[in-house]
Order: structure tokens, then sequence, then C-alpha cells
């Protein structure tokens, strides 16, 4: 295969990685709202859901480095003395994963995947802290265009007589979430971009580096994803149940949304470490879209100004801020 071939070869896939982001994003947050009662809320303990997708991506990540290391191509190990680091985008994205189950149920699918765009904000924040990337005034307007924008789809012109008290508390509730798991987010994924894209001494030569294993480097932040899992079943308020009666309440849904969001860790891991995190929030945003449209089919109803002000002002941010 020439470099040209291997480079083609390269973009195809970081393009097809995108691309299946966005389908199980999208999946994922339907599937998620589909597991709820009538009554809008989780007929099982919601805290198995990101424990068991940290043991299914750690399982998977140990099977390909296994493949990897008997038939693949030749990639270094890094030394176990640096697993702690990857406790703390670990402990991020374990914050983040519970907050979207809150943040569905207090206000809704739709308005999780338009409000989760601010963490495109926070991240260009992080990216400069820990990262040391500057942005340009254009990319900074883009990131206020998309806040305004994330803002005008909350806009509600009707008024209700009955039960303001409880919405509005659960409004507070929902948007308090909505600000943890867009810094939660934000600082898990710079953190896990800066740790992917390290490179290994060869020899113990720090002149010659070569590139770590992503899988590796993926069992490291699963590790820490299945302790912190452990931690809150133990400490929620079912808590004390086992092994055997976790996924009570499990319907079918539920089980599609543990699929879904393990393949979608699997591959925000290889968009991290061959793209960067606007690529991820990029397809966080676009999914925004297509779960408007679908929960508006499902309700069979017309697609709100407000959505289609928001969706717009989000996409000319989008296209402002990854402008050359």
């Amino acid at each position: 295969m020439s470099e040209r071939e291997g480079w083609l070869s390269m973009r195809a896939m970081k393009l097809l990685s995108c691309a299946l982001l966005l389908f199980f994003t999208v999946s994922a947050t339907v599937f998620t709202e589909a597991s709820k009662r009538g009554s809008g809320t989780y007929p099982y303990n919601t805290f198995v859901i990101p424990c068991t997708v940290e043991v299914i991506k750690l399982l998977a990540a140990s099977a390909m480095l296994a493949f990897e290391r008997t038939w693949g191509r030749s990639t270094a190990l890094t030394s176990a003395r640096g697993v702690w680091k990857y406790s703390i985008p670990a402990f991020c994205y374990f914050v983040s994963n519970n907050c979207m189950f809150y943040i569905i149920q207090h206000l809704g699918a739709t308005t999780f995947q338009i409000m989760n765009n601010l963490k495109i904000l926070t991240t260009g924040l992080f990216m400069y802290v820990f990262l040391g990337r500057k942005l340009t005034w254009m990319q900074w307007k883009a990131l206020v265009i998309l806040t305004i924008g994330s803002m005008v789809t909350q806009l509600r012109g009707e008024t209700s007589a009955d039960g303001d008290g409880d919405a509005s508390r659960s409004s507070v509730i929902g948007y308090s979430f909505v600000m943890l798991s867009a810094v939660a987010s934000a600082a898990g994924g710079v953190i896990s971009e800066k740790l992917l894209k390290s490179k290994a001494a060869v020899e113990g030569k720090k002149e010659i580096e070569q590139e770590v294993s992503i899988h590796w480097q993926n069992m490291q932040l699963y590790v820490f994803g299945v302790i912190f899992g452990v931690i809150s079943l133990r400490t929620s308020t079912s808590g004390a149940v086992g092994l055997s009666n976790a996924f009570d309440g499990f319907n079918s849904y539920a089980y599609a949304t543990v699929g879904t969001l393990a393949i979608c860790g699997l591959l925000v891991s290889f968009i991290l470490k061959y793209l960067d995190n606007v690529a991820k929030c990029f397809c966080a945003a676009v999914s925004m879209l297509c779960v408007a449209v679908l929960d508006s089919a499902m309700r069979r109803e017309a697609i709100p100004l407000r959505i289609l002000l928001g969706v717009t002002l989000t996409g000319l941010a989008l296209e402002q801020y990854n402008l050359s």
C-alpha cells in the first residue's frame, strides 16, 4: 500500500468513525428515553448501566489488545506506574454519564441533545488549560453563537397554571445537571485526548518515541470506569443490590442502551486519539438535529420554530468554528 493509499484509508476510517459515533449517539439517547415508564421514571437502577458499559468496554479493549499483540502491528505498552492518571478522565466520564439520565428525565431527550452542546464551550476552555491550544477570535465567536443558540431553543411562549412550581423545580434540577455534565464531559475528553496522544519512549530513549496501543490505553481508562461504577452501585439508594438482581426492571431498550453506549465509548477513544475533541463535539451537535426530528416524528408534531432556530445557530457556530 502506497503512502497516499494509506493516508486515504486512515481518512476514510476517521470519517466512518464519526458517522458511526453520530448514529450510536442518537440511538443511545432514543433507547434511554424509550426505556422509561409512562410516568417518566426508570423501572431499573440507572447506576447499573454506566457500570455495565464500562465492563463491556474493558472486555472489548482486552480482546482487541490480545488480537493486536498476536496478529496486529507492533505498538508500545506504557509502564503501569502511570495508570493512576487515567482515573481522572474516568471519574469525569462517570459523572457525565450518570448526569445523562437525570437530564433526560427532567428536560427530555431533545433538550438533552441541544444543551449537551454547551460542552463545546467548556471544551474550548479546557483545551487551552490542559493542551495549550489557543482559539482564534472567530472560534470564540462561534462558541458564543452556539451558547445563544442553545438558550434560544429553551424559550417557550406558553404558560401553564397548574404545576408551575413542580415544573420550575424540575427545570432547575435538570439545568444544574446540564452544567455539571458540560464541565465533566469537557474535562474528561480533553484529559483523555492528552493521554491517548502521548508517546512511549523506546528503550528508555526520550528522543525515540513509539505510538502507544490505544487498546492498552483504553484498558487503563476502563478499569477505573468499572471501579467508579461499582462504587456508585454500592452507595446508591439501591446499592445493596446483588449480581442476581442488579438488572431487575431492565427492558429491551435498557439493554440496547448499554450496547450503544459501549460502542460510543470505544468510538470516542478512537476519535480522540486520531482526531480531536472538536470532531467529537461536532458529532454530538449533529446528533441533536437527528434526535429533534425523531422526537417530533414520534409525537407526530411539527418541529417547533425555537428548535429550528437553535439548530440553525448551532450549525452556523460549528461551521465557523471549523473554518481553516
